[in-house]
């Protein structure tokens, strides 16, 4: 095995390590106090940016079980949707709220929900999937993968084909072969829909 400095060594087999531990030594010491930084967190709001430091954002700092990717590109978009003014920056308030609700996790279990995080980031951005704007991706949508064109159906930077490549993503995993619910699907999707209705409502 070759290794980026050029030298190399003999291996019998390489084995995947699926934790670590969180090293940024390029932060200087200010910016490391400033950010709570040790070897498992950093104080920000939404994994993201931090009310003291404006013009600086961080990617990809949390734990998530499922895909990296879609989660990343989404993080990226609100970076630089927020640096753009296409949307709105958090305000001092949000973010000192946001920093404090994670310090107040700290020493529990850091591991994400990778669906919250993409409803969280895609309702940042403005652009969480209608699942009921397209019938034919109804289903899909709810109970089917998480890929990026899902986030291109609405808002800022839509793509007018991303229904037909996100109907081929759902495809491919198996996930829409008919775009009918089941039983099972209909009673969960109502919930959601309920669920939505009293958040609106509030």
């Amino acid at each position: 095995m070759s290794f980026q400095d050029g030298t190399s060594e003999e291996v019998d087999a390489i084995i995947l390590g699926t934790g670590y531990d969180l090293n940024l030594p390029f932060l200087s010491d200010g910016l490391r106090q400033t950010l709570g930084v040790d070897t498992r967190h950093i104080d920000l709001h939404h994994f993201t940016f931090h009310p003291d430091l404006e013009g600086l954002a961080f990617m990809g700092l949390f734990l998530v079980g499922g895909p990296f990717f879609p989660l990343l590109e989404l993080q990226a978009r609100w970076i630089a949707y927020t640096w753009a003014n296409v949307r709105p920056r958090p305000s001092e308030e949000e973010m000192r709220e946001g920093v404090a609700r994670y310090q107040a996790r700290r020493g529990q279990p850091q591991e994400q929900v990778m669906e919250a995080m993409a409803l969280m980031f895609s309702r940042l951005l403005g652009v969480e999937p209608d699942v009921e704007t397209d019938p034919r991706l109804t289903r899909a949508l709810l109970f089917g993968p998480l890929s990026p064109a899902s986030f291109r159906l609405t808002g800022p930077d839509a793509l007018p084909d991303a229904a037909e490549l996100y109907a081929a993503d759902a495809a491919v995993c198996g996930a829409s072969t008919s775009p009918q619910l089941t039983d099972e699907e209909r009673v969960r999707f109502e919930a959601v829909k309920r669920a939505l209705a009293a958040r609106a409502g509030n």
